[in-house]
């Protein structure tokens, strides 16, 4: 073989040099909100998961209240304050800096201490809600960030 058959032969790799950076330069950007969109789901399912279980554990520790507490008025509201605390220090394990919004313990349809003195709820139920903030910018969720609502109803263990 002459210079010439191995020179014409290498010539279409020359043409190509460099095609696999400006391939991966335009599909980078692509693949990386490919990447962050499941990254950022499962953040938001990770708050949800741990608002429900903090719900359901209050509501769990407020089902199993004595029933000479949950007859009396004070008690019962203690009782109900004592589970909101519960739920919130669940969910501090998520961000130290997040505020629960208007946090609510519910024996049957009223809070707690509203109970008419010497009645026992059929069922209990604790309701929570926070505001999720997207750390990397990347997602607006507007002026107050994305609201994640808990709730969970058992019924009470003194009937």
């Amino acid at each position: 073989m002459n210079k010439r058959t191995l020179s014409l032969a290498n010539l279409p790799r020359k043409r190509e040099a460099g095609v696999a950076a400006i391939e991966l330069a335009l599909l980078l950007p692509v693949l990386i909100v490919f990447l962050l969109f499941p990254i950022f789901i499962s953040k938001v399912l990770w708050h949800y998961t741990v608002a429900q279980k903090a719900a359901q554990d209050a509501a769990r520790y407020l089902s199993t209240v004595p029933r000479s507490e949950m007859m009396s008025r004070d008690l019962a509201a203690e009782a109900g304050d004592l589970a909101i605390d519960i739920a919130g220090r669940e969910i501090a394990e998520l961000a130290p800096d997040l505020e629960i919004i208007g946090p609510k313990a519910f024996c049957d349809a009223e809070s707690c201490g509203d109970l008419i003195a010497g009645r026992v709820p059929a069922t209990v139920r604790v309701r929570l809600a926070f505001t999720m903030a997207d750390p990397t910018g990347l997602i607006d969720f507007g002026w107050y960030g994305l609201e994640i609502t808990a709730n969970h109803t058992m019924r009470y263990a003194g009937n």
